[in-house]
């Protein structure tokens, strides 16, 4: 063999060599594909965390509303005790309308129905 020819066992060593480059260049880019791949995810599952929490604080702060809004009203056997009572003192005006004078009665009728009024105005704003 010439000086200038390489050995068949010097070209497979040179061969071997650049696919080992060749393969080292491609692992090299699958790592950092890899690693880019894995932070975007990363964000993504940060991001969504953040939106599911401010999702979870906004519903909290709706049930929190309803249960101030629920809390206020009046409850059934209040208003029920309430419009009994009124009940009664419309039963006696009526009572006494048909025991004494017409125009006296009238009175007592219209003052039992504002009172009525005033109680109920009373309780829708509570």
């Amino acid at each position: 063999m010439s000086e200038g020819s390489i050995s068949f066992k010097e070209h497979f060593i040179a061969l071997l060599v650049e696919r080992d480059r060749q393969y080292a260049q491609r692992f090299d880019a699958q790592e950092k594909a890899v690693a880019a791949a894995l932070a975007a995810a990363e964000k993504a599952v940060t991001k969504a965390e953040i939106a599911a929490e401010k999702r979870f604080d906004s519903v909290n702060e709706f049930r929190s509303a309803l249960a101030d809004q629920q809390s206020s009203f009046a409850r059934k056997t209040e208003v029920d005790l309430s419009f009994s009572a009124v009940n009664a003192k419309v039963a006696d005006a009526l009572k006494s309308r048909d025991q004494t004078d017409g125009m006296k009665s009238t009175w007592a009728v219209v003052g039992t129905l504002i009172a009525l009024a005033i109680s109920v105005a009373i309780y829708l704003k509570h």
